[in-house]
């Protein structure tokens, strides 16, 4: 295999600090550019900031154990530069590096200089590595190869659902129906694989059908189909699927995906009032969400403690606790903060905490990145449940999109694991303008 030459973009580094590991046998460059722009960034306190700092603590670790003259070796038999070409260049002059592009003194247009310094000596081995569409389109008019990063990405429309339908012959059916367990072995005609905790809708000729979970090789029919939880009810086969999830005590994870409206939230909450208060498997259920605002419709600084100025991020939450009280008066909103058991949490607050014993419910998940999601579930302490939801194609964090978001990363990760379980709704139940809206807008 042809040895390559892969120039990192500032903004590779800092959506992911191992990047540099990733590109096995061949030979990593960071511009000093680069170094210069990881210096401004480290001091932010979000996590930006975070993965700056991360990103810088790597290549010093990296310079310190393995530098030789301007070369670190790397464990996989690659090797790292930092390239300093274009900062020795005379003070003042103009490198002219296309038709219509200037070398200059824009950072961006630096880093893309010294691809396609890299490119006249190199060739087609030379690839330049950027999440920025515009430097791409720039540094391909200049003929530099170039590649977005995704090393934690997925295709899409293939992102992991939870569940499947599947056909059978009516006996597997009736002997589901009948003895509440099915062995895998008796679907192999069907060809189709499940992981653990996959559902599954098994239909057969005659119209026959039942809900189902794998559980380590053997489908067992859905046991709370019909359970009413604070008044509420599952309405279609994805949330019984996501309530026979939340409820299962073996289950410690569950992510559900899906548009507005699709019941996400109502189905968190409901089943973790029920767990906490009537089952008393918890000591409390905890509330966090991401404070990204939407578009760039920020309101400004908010009054008040941690819990006064997280109230507004969590008012969605809110208004499904409101109609779920109606059904246990003496379970209001205020009785339940005032008794401590739900909280307000704020992500940012979250590290070096072990949450104990609680429901955790994260919303809007897909507006976490990778490493704010991987927080977030390594706080998770003994007797503990988090639930993640989110819709993966409203995100409104600008360094994101439906592949690189926390949530996506987390569901492509961990499916399979029989500590978790996802279910992707996808039916509307909000009202029919929400699911006019979801559909066409």
């Amino acid at each position: 295999m042809t040895r390559k030459t892969y120039i990192l973009d500032t903004n590779v580094l800092v959506h992911d600090p191992e990047s540099i590991f990733r590109f096995h046998e061949n030979e990593v460059v960071v511009p000093y550019e680069a170094l210069e722009e990881l210096d401004r960034l480290k001091e932010r306190y979000d996590y930006i900031g975070h993965n700056a700092r991360q990103t810088l603590r790597y290549l010093g670790g990296l310079i310190e154990r393995r530098g030789q003259g301007d070369l670190c070796t790397m464990d996989d038999g690659g090797t790292l530069k930092i390239d300093s070409t274009l900062l020795q260049q005379e003070e003042g002059s103009v490198l002219a590096f296309g038709p219509a592009l200037e070398f200059g003194r824009k950072t961006d247009n630096r880093i893309i200089g010294l691809a396609w310094l890299y490119k006249q000596r190199q060739n087609g081995n030379t690839v330049f590595v950027s999440k920025d569409m515009n430097a791409r389109i720039k540094a391909h008019a200049l003929g530099i190869r170039t590649e977005d990063y995704g090393s934690d990405e997925s295709d899409a429309p293939a992102i992991y659902s939870g569940h499947v339908a599947i056909s059978a012959d009516r006996g597997c059916v009736d002997e589901l129906h009948r003895t509440g367990e099915l062995p895998l072995e008796m679907l192999e005609s069907s060809g189709q694989a499940l992981l653990d905790n996959q559902c599954v809708l098994i239909t057969a000729p005659n119209g026959l059908s039942a809900l189902a979970i794998n559980k380590s090789g053997r489908l067992k029919r859905l046991s709370h189909s019909n359970t009413v939880l604070w008044g509420v009810k599952a309405r279609n086969k994805e949330q019984q699927f996501a309530v026979e999830l939340l409820l299962d005590s073996a289950i410690h994870a569950v992510s559900l995906v899906g548009q507005a409206g699709t019941g996400k939230t109502l189905l968190a909450l409901a089943v973790g009032l029920h767990k906490t208060l009537e089952e008393g498997c918890y000591a409390r259920i905890i509330i966090t969400k991401p404070v990204i605002p939407v578009g760039k419709q920020n309101i400004g600084f908010l009054p008040g403690d941690k819990k006064d100025k997280m109230l507004p991020w969590v008012q969605s939450i809110f208004d499904n606790v409101s109609p779920l009280s109606k059904n246990h008066q003496k379970m209001t909103l205020d009785y339940l903060i005032a008794a401590d058991l739900l909280e307000i949490e704020s992500i940012a607050h979250v590290r070096g905490r072990s949450l104990a014993r609680s429901w955790i419910i994260v919303e809007e998940a897909q507006n976490l990145t990778p490493h704010e999601i991987k927080t977030l579930v390594s706080r998770v302490g003994e007797g503990s449940k988090i639930v993640l939801t989110g819709d993966i194609h409203q995100i409104d964090s600008p360094h994101m999109d439906a592949l690189s978001n926390g949530l996506t990363h987390l569901v492509n990760r961990f499916k399979g694991q029989s500590i978790y379980g996802h279910v992707t709704l996808r039916k509307t139940i909000r009202s029919t303008l929400a699911a006019l809206a979801a559909e066409l807008l």
